[in-house]
């Protein structure tokens, strides 16, 4: 079994667009259902799939009490959460090297609220 995708409900799909391929993600596909757009961006790892529904009028709580983060593996941890920064994300926790995982991590806020872990394999 495969993950396919991570879906991610966003309030303004161009920004999230932009914020995603800054980290290097490219849009490979999309369609629109029932009035709400699925973008997807990804790379030869997976997919994530953004939804936005122009006319939903309940607000997006991305909350980490639910949906605690999203893991992303990168080559670079240190460029890719400046990167992150430079295209509007929030540091959470600052690189650190996970002992445990083998891994430096660190977390960022997206521009939606979603917390993203992106990890360096050590």
């Amino acid at each position: 079994m495969d993950v396919a995708h991570v879906a991610l409900w966003v309030s303004d799909v161009d920004r999230a667009i932009e914020f995603y391929e800054a980290l290097g993600l490219e849009r490979t596909w999309s369609f629109e259902m029932d009035g709400v757009e699925n973008i997807y961006l990804g790379d030869e790892h997976g997919e994530l799939q953004l939804k936005h529904d122009p006319d939903r009028t309940t607000p997006i709580a991305p909350g980490r009490a639910d949906v605690d983060h999203v893991a992303l593996t990168v080559d670079d941890l240190d460029a890719t959460v400046e990167r992150a920064v430079e295209a509007g994300g929030t540091v959470v926790t600052d690189p650190l090297t996970v002992e445990a995982a083998d891994a430096y991590v660190a977390f960022v806020e997206d521009p939606e609220g979603y917390t993203l872990e992106f990890i360096e394999s050590l």
